[in-house]
């Protein structure tokens, strides 16, 4: 009867040795675990990890133009995200760059950070853009929309000529980080002003006294362009502050003035009468130069705007008109004259 008791535990024993040794001539097992198969996590205040216990070891195969990972954890990897489209303005901006993201077929709710190097497309980028449009070393995560959607984000605080090349990576709730993806690159370009102004000199012809003279036919044309990310400014001053004439006795001045000559007895001013810009800008005319029929601005020995663009300015435009009334009271001379520079400045 012992012997008879002893026979169902040898026989359990020899199941538990078949399964030490899972063979046949049909199949063969490279490696498994003993135990339950599937997925755990754990996570602390300053981690979180995923484990695998019950399947193949993990293994990597790549390719020029693909990555794969063996193992249950590994398919849950999203997509690299695609090359995103940048823009420097038409060749415009010296400082800032704009990136939109190309979602391609990532899910809504992914998050997406943005990589920019200056030496070439590398998988490590050496900085990234933070939600100011900054430029940090820590890496930023936020989604799509926060990016600017469709219309992109600046990156701010860049160099001038210099070249970017900008990459992203994604990620979609927790143990999902994607490796930064193909990048884009465009340059800045350098920081640029163009003013010039036509004709240099201009005549008012006779002063009749109680007439109003203008140079209405040939006014003064100016033409103003910069990149500068806070527009610029054509600004005027005069050597005499009105019309002077050394021959006139001891030297004369008819004053320059900011009123209607049309009703004031003598005087000297200016009158912008156009300003248009082909894109930015707009080119505006300040007062008091803005005025219209006889009423004209002074000149003095201060700089004062003419025209300002609080923005970048392409193709800007703007004419100028010179005024002048003279009284019967005026000593007759053939000197009367103001000498005017007209500067422009931007704001970079």
């Amino acid at each position: 009867m012992s012997m008879l008791g002893l026979m169902p535990r040898i026989f359990t024993l020899g199941l538990l040795l078949f399964g030490s040794f899972s063979s046949s001539p049909h199949f063969a097992l490279n490696s498994y675990s003993v135990g339950p198969g599937g997925t755990n996590s754990a996570s602390s205040t300053t981690y979180k990890a995923q484990a695998n216990v019950g399947e193949q070891t993990n293994q990597t195969t790549s390719g020029t133009t693909y990555t794969t990972h063996g193992g249950a954890i590994k398919t849950e990897q999203l997509n690299v995200p695609l090359a995103p489209t940048l823009s420097n303005g038409s060749g415009t901006y010296y400082d800032k760059l704009q990136v939109t993201i190309n979602t391609g077929i990532l899910p809504s709710d992914t998050t997406y950070a943005i990589g920019v190097s200056t030496s070439s497309c590398t998988p490590t980028p050496a900085s990234y853009v933070q939600i100011d449009g900054t430029l940090n070393s820590s890496v930023f995560y936020q989604n799509y929309s926060s990016w600017g959607s469709s219309s992109g984000t600046t990156i701010v605080g860049l160099a001038p000529s210099t070249t970017y090349y900008v990459s992203v990576a994604a990620k979609q709730g927790l143990f999902t980080n994607t490796k930064f993806g193909p990048c884009a690159s465009i340059s800045t370009v350098s920081p640029s002003i163009s003013f010039s102004l036509s004709p240099s000199s201009e005549s008012l012809g006779n002063l009749n006294a109680g007439s109003v003279v203008s140079t209405a036919s040939t006014p003064i044309t100016f033409n103003f362009t910069t990149n500068a990310n806070s527009g610029g400014d054509i600004y005027v001053a005069g050597q005499n502050s009105g019309l002077y004439s050394p021959l006139a006795g001891t030297g004369y001045t008819i004053n320059a003035v900011t009123t209607n000559l049309a009703t004031a007895s003598e005087g000297f001013g200016l009158q912008a009468a156009s300003a248009t810009e082909t894109s930015g800008g707009p080119l505006l005319i300040q007062s008091p130069y803005n005025g219209t029929a006889d009423n004209v601005g002074l000149e003095s020995s201060s700089f004062a705007p003419v025209f300002t663009s609080a923005n970048p300015i392409s193709g800007g435009t703007g004419t100028l008109n010179l005024f002048a009334k003279s009284a019967a009271s005026d000593p007759a001379s053939q000197a009367y004259q103001e000498i005017l520079t007209f500067i422009a400045s931007a704001g970079f």
